[in-house]
C-alpha cells in the first residue's frame, strides 16, 4: 500500500516529493563518522577527557580569589569571669564588621609544594553590655611556604595520570572510528546482500510463473498430470511468499541500517555496490606485528600497568618517614584609626620543620601495598592474555579469509552451471522429457548458488574489514 502510495504522490508530483537519496559504502561511512550515536558519544568522552587535562593544567598556575563579608554581624551571651565579683557571668557581647580577604595560591609542580601569600583587611565595632563601644581595624599580609621534602610527588603523580587518561581517551576515540567503519559495512553488506536476495527471489517468481504458465497450458492438452501443474502452482505460492517475507526483512534492516548512521527514520534511502572480488596478499606475522605495535586496547593496557606502577608508588609513601617545611613572613598591624593602620606594620614570622614518623597502624597501609601490587599483577596478567588474544585473532581472520577466497573461486563457477543446467532442464520440462520435480529441484539449486556466491564474496569483504580493523593495516 505504502510503495502504490508513494507512486500515486510522485506521478502527481515527479520532482518534489521523495526525492532518494543513493547510498555507496563509502558514503555511509562518511556520514556515519559525522551523524551516528556512537561516534559522537566518544566524541563527547574525548572532549571531557581534553577539558579535565586542560582544568588540571590551569590548577597549577596561580589561583586568586577575593572575598568580602559586607557586613558581619554577631550578638549573643557568653559567659566570663568578671574578677570585681569572682565568679563567671553572662555578658551580652557582639560585634559588627567589615572585612576583605585576598588569596593568591601557586602550587609547584616540580617541588610538590605550595606558595600561598594571603591579605587580610578589617574595620570592627564591639559592643557589649560590660563594656564600652569600641571600633578598632586591622591589616595583615604575609607569604607562605609548605614544602613537603623527600616523600611522593601527588602533584606531579596526577598531572601524569590526567595527560595518559587523555591518551586513552584519544586511542579509544580511535577506536570507536575504527569499529563503527567496520559496523557499517557489516549492516551494508547484509543490507546488499538482502537486496541482493530479493532480486535473486523476483527472478525466481517470474520463472515459476513461466513454469506454471507452461504447465498449466501441457495440463489442458494432456500432456502432463494434474499433479504436477498444482506442484508448480504451489511452489509459485511459496516462491511469492518468500519475495514478501524478503521485502520485509530488507525494510527493517533498511531503518536499522538509517539508525546506524544516524539518518532519520523517514529518509528515503537506497543503497549501490560495486562488489567485486579482489584477491589480495597478507602476511600473517606482518598483520600480527602491526596489531601489536598500535592495538588501542594493548596500549591502552600498557597505560594501566604504569598507572598501577604509580599507585603502588603512592600508597607506599603514606606510610614513609616525612618531613614538612612550613615557612611564612608577614606583616600586620592592629589600629583604632584607618589611617595609621599602615604607619607601623610589624613582622609576623613563623618557621616549622615538621618531621612525622608512622609507627603502628596495624598494618593497614602494608595491607593497602599488598592490594596495589595484587591489582599491577592482574594488569599484567591482562596484558599478557591480551597479547596472546590478538595473536588468536589474527590468525582466525586470516584463516576466515583464505576460507572465503575458496569459497568465492568455487560458487562463483557453480553459479555459472547451476544456470546453464536450469535452462536445459526448463527446455526439457517444456518438451517433456522432465517432471515439474525435476524442474523444480534445478530451479532451487540455481537459487541456492547465486545466493551461496553472494554470501561468500560478502564473507569474504566483511573479513578483510575486519582484519584491517584489528591491525590498523590497509588492505583495499
Amino acid at each position: 500500500m505504502k510503495k502504490i502510495f508513494n507512486s500515486i504522490l510522485l506521478l502527481l508530483f515527479p520532482f518534489q516529493i521523495f526525492s532518494q537519496d543513493v547510498y555507496t559504502l563509502e558514503k555511509a561511512i562518511n556520514v556515519a563518522l559525522e551523524k551516528s550515536f556512537g561516534i559522537k558519544s566518544a566524541e563527547y568522552s574525548l572532549i571531557a577527557s581534553e577539558k579535565s587535562l586542560e582544568a588540571f593544567r590551569a590548577s597549577l598556575f596561580s589561583r586568586l580569589d577575593l572575598e568580602f563579608d559586607v557586613p558581619s554581624y554577631s550578638k549573643s551571651l557568653t559567659s566570663q569571669f568578671n574578677p570585681l565579683e569572682s565568679k563567671e557571668e553572662f555578658f551580652e557581647l557582639g560585634s559588627s564588621k567589615i572585612e576583605g580577604r585576598l588569596s593568591l595560591t601557586q602550587p609547584l609542580i616540580f617541588s610538590n609544594g605550595r606558595i600561598n601569600i594571603v591579605g587580610r583587611l578589617f574595620g570592627r565595632e564591639q559592643f557589649g553590655s560590660n563594656i564600652s563601644k569600641t571600633k578598632d581595624f586591622y591589616t595583615n599580609l604575609g607569604i607562605s611556604l609548605n614544602q613537603p621534602l623527600f616523600i611522593f610527588n601527588s602533584q606531579k603523580a596526577n598531572l601524569e595520570r590526567a595527560e595518559i587518561n587523555l591518551e586513552k581517551a584519544k586511542r579509544n576515540y580511535n577506536h570507536a572510528e575504527q569499529n563503527l567503519i567496520y559496523n557499517v559495512k557489516v549492516a551494508f553488506y547484509n543490507l546488499y546482500e538482502l537486496k541482493e536476495n530479493v532480486k535473486i527471489s523476483e527472478e525466481k517468481v517470474k520463472q515459476n510463473e513461466e513454469s506454471f504458465e507452461t504447465a498449466q497450458n501441457k495440463f489442458k492438452a494432456g500432456l502432463i498430470a494434474e499433479v504436477e501443474a498444482l506442484q508448480l502452482e504451489v511452489d509459485l505460492a511459496s516462491s511469492k511468499n518468500e519475495l514478501l517475507n524478503l521485502n520485509r526483512s530488507f525494510e527493517e534492516n533498511l531503518n536499522n541500517f538509517k539508525i546506524l548512521l544516524g539518518l532519520e527514520l523517514e529518509e528515503e534511502i537506497d543503497i549501490i555496490s560495486d562488489l567485486v572480488y579482489l584477491p589480495i596478499s597478507i602476511d600473517e606475522n606482518e598483520a600480527v606485528e602491526n596489531a601489536i605495535k598500535n592495538r588501542s586496547d594493548l596500549l591502552n593496557q600498557e597505560n594501566d600497568i604504569y598507572l598501577s606502577e604509580l599507585n603502588v608508588e603512592e600508597v607506599d609513601a603514606n606510610r614513609q618517614v616525612q618531613l614538612e617545611l612550613n615557612a611564612r613572613y608577614g606583616i600586620s598591624n592592629n589600629e583604632e584609626e584607618f589611617s595609621t593602620l599602615f604607619d607601623k606594620l610589624l613582622d609576623d614570622i613563623n618557621v616549622a620543620l615538621t618531621l612525622s614518623i608512622p609507627v603502628w597502624d596495624w598494618g593497614q597501609n602494608a595491607r593497602r601495598v599488598e592490594a596495589a601490587k595484587a591489582n599491577l599483577m592482574s594488569e599484567k596478567l591482562n596484558y599478557d592474555n591480551l597479547k596472546k588474544t590478538i595473536r588468536n585473532e589474527i590468525t582466525e581472520v586470516y584463516n576466515r579469509i583464505n576460507s572465503a577466497k575458496a569459497r568465492v573461486d568455487v560458487l562463483s563457477k557453480s553459479v555459472e552451471i547451476a544456470e546453464k543446467s536450469y535452462k536445459i532442464s526448463l527446455e526439457r520440462f517444456k518438451s517433456g522429457t522432465i517432471s515439474s520435480f525435476d524442474l523444480a529441484q534445478m530451479q532451487l539449486r540455481l537459487t541456492e548458488a547465486k545466493n551461496n556466491s553472494i554470501s561468500a564474496l560478502i564473507d569474504y569483504n566483511l573479513a578483510i574489514a575486519d582484519l584491517e580493523r584489528k591491525t590498523y593495516l590497509q588492505y583495499q
